[in-house]
């Protein structure tokens, strides 16, 4: 693959994953506004969204040792691990919001849970880039999986409403 600011979309699995990682990121968008608007609609706390940032970045302190199971491990087995329990939380947030049965210590039991994942997905996802699009396209995998990652996150924002 050559050298160019869209090189990496000539490879079709580094194409794919950052695709999918795009829309990944746009899901995650779309669950963050749901459950933090429905924690406020229900617990009118502050301190609860305080934590919720809180328990949303601290994870990532832990990045490096996360990093190191993603050098050990497969990337793609700890990339689907991490979204199995983005995917998880989504689904226990809608269980409890339609029972009516959400606690405080609920939501932040799957706040923290949310946050633990996305820390162990960052650190595989940069290898699996690597990996995926080579020495030669890397700069432009980087910047065009930041580009859709961040492309996911505004669209979540606009799709929700």
């Amino acid at each position: 693959m050559g050298r160019g600011r869209f090189a990496a979309l000539k490879n079709p699995d580094c194409r794919n994953y950052i695709g999918g990682a795009s829309l990944s990121m746009m899901g995650d968008s779309i669950e963050h506004v749901i459950s933090y608007w429905v924690l406020f609609q229900r617990f009118h706390s502050p301190a609860l969204a305080g934590f919720a940032i809180i328990s949303h970045w601290v994870p990532s302190l832990f990045s490096v040792y996360f990093g190191a199971w993603a050098d050990r491990y497969d990337c793609r087995k700890i990339i689907q691990a991490a979204q199995l329990l983005f995917m998880s939380v989504s689904a226990i947030w809608g269980v409890l919001f339609l029972t009516d049965s959400l606690q405080m210590w609920h939501a932040m039991l799957l706040l923290t849970l949310h946050g633990i994942a996305g820390a162990i997905w960052a650190p595989a996802e940069q290898l699996m880039l690597h990996d995926l699009a080579g020495r030669d396209s890397l700069p432009s995998a980087v910047r065009l999986n930041s580009t859709g990652r961040s492309t996911g996150f505004l669209a979540g924002q606009v799709v929700q409403h």
